[in-house]
C-alpha cells in the first residue's frame, strides 16, 4: 500500500491588519474633503490605499481615455479595476500607482496627506499642424495635476522666461511656492501625464486670443450685475439646521420678470460621456448654472430622467424624483415612472423596462438616435433587434453587439440583457407605446435626482421607496437642490459650515427654512458645482468635477 502524500503547505494568507477611514486630507497644498479608506498599519505604507476616482482625476492628474485610466506611463483598463463605494462615490486602489510615482503618503491624526517633491520645468514645446493647440512640458521629474475652483496647479516651478512663454500663449502663470498656476484654466485644458521621460501634456491651448472675461468674473462684476438689477437674486448666507449650521448658495427670483428661464445642460449627440460644468453652460448662454441628476462615473452614463425639447435623452428609474416644466416655465414635482411596451404582431405585448438608461438590469431596454450614432453593450450578456418603420428589420447576436450597433434616425434598438429572450423576429409587424405616470413627464422638459424632499409645502422624504440604499440616506454630504417657493424658482447648493454637511433630511428642513414649497434632491457630493457667467464659484468638495448634466438659468 502506497503512503498517502502530504498536502502541501497552504500558501500565506495576506490579511490586512486593520482599516482607517476618513474625509480628511491633503494634496500638496490643498486642503480637501473626501473619502478615503488605508489599509494597513499607520506606521507603514499602506497595504491599500482606496481614493475616489473623481479625486484621482482632478487632484493628482490621473486621465480616462478610451476605457482605460493613465497616470504617468501606467495604464489600466478601468473595468478591471478594483473598485468600491466610498461614501457616495466610486473608490479604486491605488497604492502600488501612486508609490511608484514616488507619493508619499502619511497619516496625521484623521487626515491622509499625499506629498510629491515639486518638479523643475525644463523645456516647453508647442505642436505644429493639427496638434498646435498641444503644449508639452518637459519635466525633470512626475508632477501633481490639480484642477483648484476655476485654475490649474501643477507641481513644478518654472523659470522667468519660461513664466513670459506662457503669459504669450495666454495661460495667466503665476510661480508661487506650492507650484505653478494657471489661472482660469482647469475646465478649459485637457491634461496628460507621461513617463520615460517625465512630461506633462496641455491640449487646448488657443494662442492669440485672451482668456474669456467670463473665466474671470467675480460675482460683482457688471455682466452679472444687470441681471441682479433685474431681479436675479445670487446669495451666500448661513442657515442652522438643529444645532449645524449650513454654508447656502442661493440663486433665483421670478424668471420671467427677470428675462431668464430655466433649461437643462446637456451633451449633443451622444449621451455617453462627462463634461466640466462651465463645458455645459456656456454653449446655452447660461448666466448661472449648476450640476444636475445622477450618473454612472466609471460607465459616464445618465442614471435617470432627463427630456429636453420634449425628447427623452435618459428615461426615469426607480420611480424616482423629478422636476418637469413646459413653455409655461411652471415648475411641477413628483415621483415619475415611465410604462413602455412592445406589441408584436397585434398579439403579445412586452414591457421594457428602461429607455436611453445607464441603469442595467434584467429584461428588456430601449434606445433611441438620442442616446448616441452607436449603442456598445453595457453588460456582458446582451442580443439585441432594430425596428424601423414599425417592423424588425435586424437581429444582433452576443458577438456582432460587442462590435457596436450603429442606430439609425427614427429607429429604435431593443436590447435583452441577463438571458431574457428577444420578443420578435425580423419581418414582425411591432408597436411601441410609452406613458409618462403622472403625466408630468410629458412635460417638454424634465430633469430627475431624488429623493423628491417637498411637495406642497409638506417634507415627503422617502429614500427607500426611490430606490436608494440605506448607506446612501445616512451620508452627509455636499447637495444640490432646485426648487420652487416664496419669491420663484430656487436654485441652492449646500455645505457644512462648520465641517458637517447635510443630511438629506436637514437638506429638506434648510430648503423649509428658505420658503421653499416645493423641493428635489440632485446629485450631490463632489458632484455639486455653481457657476456664475462661466466662472466657478462654489464646489462639493474643492475640485472642479467632471458632470453628465445641469440646469442652467438662460436669457430669454
Amino acid at each position: 500500500m502506497f503512503p498517502l502524500a502530504q498536502p502541501p503547505e497552504p500558501l500565506p494568507e495576506l490579511r490586512l491588519e486593520s482599516s482607517i477611514q476618513g474625509e480628511q486630507l491633503q494634496i500638496g497644498s490643498q486642503e480637501l474633503r473626501s473619502n478615503w479608506r488605508w489599509e494597513g498599519r499607520r506606521d507603514q505604507p499602506p497595504q491599500q490605499l482606496w481614493l475616489p476616482l473623481d479625486l484621482l482625476e482632478s487632484q493628482l492628474g490621473f486621465r480616462r481615455f478610451e476605457g482605460q485610466l493613465e497616470w504617468f506611463g501606467q495604464k489600466q483598463p478601468l473595468e478591471q479595476l478594483p473598485q468600491r463605494t466610498l461614501g457616495d462615490e466610486v473608490g479604486l486602489e491605488v497604492a502600488d500607482w501612486l508609490a511608484q510615482a514616488g507619493v508619499s503618503l502619511h497619516l496625521e491624526g484623521r487626515q491622509l496627506l499625499l506629498s510629491l517633491p515639486s518638479a523643475g520645468l525644463q523645456e516647453l514645446r508647442r505642436g505644429k499642424g493639427s496638434t498646435a493647440d498641444r503644449l508639452v512640458l518637459d519635466l525633470d521629474g512626475p508632477a501633481l495635476v490639480q484642477r483648484v475652483g476655476d485654475d490649474l496647479h501643477l507641481g513644478l516651478h518654472s523659470t522667468e522666461s519660461q513664466l513670459r512663454e506662457l503669459q504669450r500663449l495666454q495661460l495667466a502663470p503665476q510661480q508661487r511656492p506650492d507650484g505653478l498656476v494657471l489661472k482660469g484654466q482647469a475646465t478649459r485644458l485637457r491634461t496628460l501625464s507621461l513617463a520615460k521621460p517625465w512630461r506633462v501634456v496641455l491640449d487646448g491651448i488657443r494662442a492669440g486670443k485672451p482668456t474669456p472675461a467670463a473665466a474671470l468674473l467675480s460675482i460683482s462684476n457688471p455682466a452679472i450685475a444687470r441681471w441682479l438689477r433685474r431681479g436675479l437674486v445670487l446669495e451666500e448666507r448661513t442657515v442652522t439646521v438643529g444645532v449645524k449650521p449650513l454654508r447656502v448658495l442661493r440663486t433665483g427670483g421670478e424668471l420671467h420678470r427677470i428675462g431668464l428661464t430655466l433649461k437643462p445642460l446637456t451633451m449633443t449627440g451622444q449621451q455617453q460621456g462627462l463634461r466640466f460644468l462651465p463645458q455645459l453652460s456656456q454653449p446655452a448662454n447660461a448666466v448661472v448654472a449648476i450640476n444636475g441628476g445622477f450618473f454612472n462615473r466609471i460607465l459616464q452614463l445618465p442614471l435617470g430622467a432627463l427630456r429636453q425639447q420634449g425628447e427623452w435623452l435618459s428615461g426615469p428609474i426607480l420611480n424616482r424624483g423629478v422636476v418637469a416644466w413646459g413653455e409655461d416655465n411652471q415648475l411641477r414635482f413628483g415621483r415619475l415612472r415611465l410604462d413602455q411596451r412592445l406589441q408584436v404582431n397585434g398579439g403579445r405585448r412586452w414591457g421594457l423596462s428602461f429607455l436611453n438608461s445607464g441603469y442595467v438590469q434584467r429584461g428588456l431596454s430601449r434606445y433611441t438616435r438620442a442616446w448616441g450614432p452607436i449603442y456598445r453593450p453595457l453588460s456582458g450578456d446582451e442580443e439585441a433587434l432594430l425596428i424601423q418603420g414599425g417592423r424588425v428589420t435586424q437581429l444582433f447576436d452576443r458577438a456582432s453587439i460587442r462590435r457596436g450597433v450603429l442606430i439609425p434616425f427614427n429607429s429604435d434598438l431593443v436590447v435583452a440583457r441577463g438571458g431574457t429572450p428577444l420578443p420578435a423576429q425580423p419581418g414582425d409587424a411591432v408597436r411601441l407605446s410609452q406613458r409618462s405616470i403622472p403625466v408630468l413627464g410629458d412635460q417638454t422638459n424634465v430633469v430627475g435626482g431624488g429623493p423628491l424632499l417637498m411637495q406642497a409645502g409638506k417634507i415627503v422624504l422617502n429614500g427607500r421607496g426611490e430606490g436608494f440604499s440605506p448607506s446612501f440616506l445616512a451620508l452627509a454630504a455636499p447637495r444640490t437642490v432646485v426648487g420652487h417657493g416664496t419669491g420663484g424658482t430656487w436654485l441652492l447648493a449646500l455645505r457644512g459650515a462648520a465641517g458637517s454637511d447635510p443630511t438629506l433630511l436637514e437638506t429638506a428642513l434648510a430648503a423649509q427654512q428658505l420658503g421653499l414649497k416645493d423641493a428635489l434632491n440632485l446629485d450631490g457630493g463632489s458632484s455639486t458645482t455653481v457657476v456664475v457667467e462661466g466662472r466657478t464659484v462654489m464646489n462639493g468638495r474643492g475640485s472642479a468635477p467632471r458632470i453628465h448634466n445641469g440646469l442652467g438659468f438662460v436669457p430669454l
